[in-house]
């Protein structure tokens, strides 16, 4: 049997935004991709040559195309518009093998070296510094920095609108406040784009970008002793095993001794 289901997607969308809480970046991703999945028959032939066709994604992007799929049909489940079975339960994209991009401490002295401009200086130093993702310093306000004596408590509005605290030098949050970065909001492309352009000037050819100073945050954090879970709250991140991807990254670089 085939089910049309395209009807149902603006309802679905509408759950995510106002129930789930998601954001408009996720909002206007999964009206790409389930759009795109309603052109398939929705059965299990159908699935399964849908599966096909995004075969040649990066896993992460595979991922992200049958999370957004498997929520809609079970949506449409629980709410009787799909009879039979669940015959999309079992789909799992290939697992990410790449380990985290990010910048050694050296890496890190050379790109703000060559960094001209205060209000980018900023951005790329609050970013470092909190582990904050891109998205999240964007929809940052003044408001949300409190300071109390040396340090600069910011509050950080995280997906799913979760919110966590994470603290600072005092003279970073100044910094960001004189520089402009709560005013003039810039498009994220435009972030990459300086990235890119100081990496370049600094000499560092690496892929790496904005979310890479994530990455390089929780290793120096990890490299420090800080504990798994205490990164992964700092972090925001809802599973402790999304954490663990940067124990590899440690343990690739790790001098083994001599056993026998």
């Amino acid at each position: 049997m085939v089910v049309k289901i395209d009807r149902y997607l603006e309802n679905y969308l509408e759950y995510l935004e106002n129930v789930k809480r998601r954001s408009k970046g996720t909002i206007k991703q999964y009206r790409s991709i389930l759009r795109n999945f309603s052109k398939f028959p929705l059965n299990e032939e159908g699935f399964h040559d849908y599966l096909r066709s995004i075969s040649k994604n990066s896993p992460r992007t595979q991922q992200l195309k049958i999370v957004a799929v498997k929520g809609y049909l079970n949506w449409l489940y629980d709410r009787g518009k799909i009879p039979g079975k669940r015959f999309w339960l079992e789909a799992e994209p290939p697992r990410e093998k790449a380990l985290p991009h990010y910048l050694t401490i050296e890496e890190l002295k050379r790109f703000f070296n060559a960094i001209d401009d205060p209000y980018f200086r900023s951005i790329f130093r609050l970013l470092v510094n909190t582990g904050m993702r891109i998205s999240e310093l964007h929809n940052m306000k003044r408001s949300d920095i409190t300071f109390s004596g040396d340090r600069a408590r910011i509050r950080i509005k995280g997906k799913g609108s979760k919110e966590r605290v994470v603290q600072v030098k005092r003279e970073i949050a100044e910094e960001a406040i004189k520089n402009g970065v709560f005013e003039k909001k810039v498009s994220v492309r435009t972030v990459q784009r300086r990235m890119k352009m100081y990496l370049k000037r600094a000499g560092i050819d690496k892929k790496v970008t904005p979310h890479s100073l994530r990455h390089t945050f929780a290793i120096i954090l990890m490299e420090n002793g800080v504990p798994l879970n205490k990164i992964q709250a700092i972090l925001g991140h809802e599973s402790i095993a999304t954490t663990s991807i940067y124990l590899k990254v440690l343990a690739e670089g790790e001098s083994l001794p001599e056993i026998i």
